[in-house]
């Protein structure tokens, strides 16, 4: 797998019916971007329309990392007023994202395996993450951080994975996080564990 910047490009629908004081996570992407040195974009989309509009703009990026920052159910990502199932956004984003991350900020999206397999397969990207369960958006949130923050500081995913399940496990546990394709967690150097060095990528301090 070649090496992408990890460099953040968002969509996001609307929460709920406010168009004032609207909840968004512009607020954890403004936090990653400042503390470790990184870029984003974030961009709105409300209907099936907008949405492959702001893919084919972001395709063209160098970004690394696609976050849907959606409602969810299993297999599907849901838009203002409807619903979009995991073969259908693969066909939206064909190949141009490959190698990239993607996160699903979504509630149980990835609670069907074999859609996500698949969803991997057809659109080649590097690794899916998110969660198999519905998520409470500040828990969700928090470890939305983590989760960004280590895909700035390793480069091998299988490091990012590891870091998360053996620092936060909690975390990982209630909110079901989980990643496909699945990795081999063992993998050694001459019968032993290999240590895979971090990025020279380090956060501000408080």
């Amino acid at each position: 797998m070649s090496y992408r910047k990890r460099n953040i490009a968002c969509v996001e629908s609307m929460w709920n019916g406010h168009i004032e004081n609207k909840l968004n996570v512009l607020p954890t992407l403004e936090l990653i971007s400042k503390t470790m040195d990184s870029k984003f974009s974030h961009l709105t989309c409300n209907t099936r329309e907008e949405l492959q509009y702001n893919l084919n703009l972001l395709c063209k990026r160098n970004y690394g990392v696609l976050y849907f920052a959606f409602h969810g159910s299993p297999g599907r990502i849901h838009l203002h007023r409807d619903r979009v199932k995991l073969p259908e956004l693969a066909g939206m984003m064909n190949h141009r994202f490959t190698n990239w991350m993607v996160h699903f900020g979504t509630c149980s999206t990835l609670r069907k395996p074999t859609a996500v397999r698949d969803f991997v397969e057809q659109t080649q990207v590097a690794m899916v993450t998110g969660f198999t369960r519905d998520v409470d958006w500040i828990e969700s949130s928090s470890f939305e951080l983590l989760l960004f923050k280590a895909l700035h500081t390793f480069k091998s995913p299988r490091v990012v994975i590891r870091h998360l399940q053996q620092k936060y496990p909690d975390l990982v546990e209630s909110t079901g996080f989980k990643f496909f394709p699945e990795i081999d967690m063992t993998e050694t150097r001459a019968g032993k564990p290999y240590a895979y060095p971090a990025l020279q990528r380090r956060g501000k301090k408080r």
